[in-house]
Parts: C-alpha cells; structure tokens; sequence
C-alpha cells in the first residue's frame, strides 16, 4: 500500500501537480521510511508533513484537509513522490493504463451502438430517433 493508493484521486492527482511544480524544496529523514518536510500550499505559512511509507496512514499534515484526520492529502503525495520519484513513475503509469483501458472500454461501447442501430428496422430506427429527441426536448437540449 502506498501513501498515493489510499488518497483521493483529487489528493494524488494535486500531489503529483505539486511533485511537479517543486513545491517540495527539501525534506529531511527522520528514521527508515519516515521523512517530514515543510510545504508550501494556498495559505500563508508552509504545512508540516510527516510521511511515512511503511505505515501510510501514521503519515500526518496540518493542512486543513488532513488535520486530526487519518487521511492522506496531497501534501503527502508531493512529499511521497519527491523521495521516491520511482513512486511518482508508478502513478503516472496508473493513470495512462486506466486512461487506455477506458478509451478501449469506450471503443467498444461506441461499436456496440453502431451494431445496435444496424440491426434495427427503419421503423424501429424511426421510432427510437423520436423518442431521443423527446427526452433532449424533455431536458431542454435541441437538436433542430
């Protein structure tokens, strides 16, 4: 389990911006897998964070999102991926294969309908054309 697999996908996505932009200018190691460093987020003063990766979710922040709650934000993320770039790679691989596999999963959606309207009849295909354009009319979009 990683500090990024327990996140929101909103916590490890803004960390992996701030893992990029070089929010995390330094950190230092407190003992094996554990490593605290001062962050700059929207607010004024730089947030402690206090990862650590062998029990993700002892990690502790004082941001507003993860204070005196046991929640990964994305401060830790930013923080987990500057000391393990390697980390950071992984994530980024998650994200284009759930990228592809929706693309793929999309495709064969798209091939599904076509099939679906070739295989019905012109009146059928008249009649299913109506009502789609009942139900937009129904929520306000127009088509014509």
């Amino acid at each position: 389990m990683s500090i990024w697999s327990i996140a929101s996908n909103a916590s490890a996505w803004r960390g992996y911006e701030y893992y990029q932009q070089g929010k995390v200018t330094s950190y230092t190691t407190l003992c094996d897998d554990v490593f605290e460093s001062y962050i700059q987020g929207s607010a004024d003063a730089p947030y402690h964070t206090v990862i650590n990766i062998s029990h993700p979710r002892n990690s502790q922040c004082n941001c507003p999102f993860a204070k005196d709650r046991r929640v990964a934000c994305k401060h830790m993320v930013a923080l987990l991926f500057s000391v393990r770039p390697s980390e950071a790679e992984a994530y980024m691989r998650a994200i284009e294969e759930s990228e592809m596999e929706y693309e793929r999963w999309r495709q064969e959606h798209y091939r599904d309908i076509e099939q679906y309207v070739r295989d019905l009849s012109k009146d059928d295909l008249r009649n299913q054309l109506v009502n789609a354009l009942i139900e937009l009319d129904e929520r306000g979009d127009r088509y014509w």
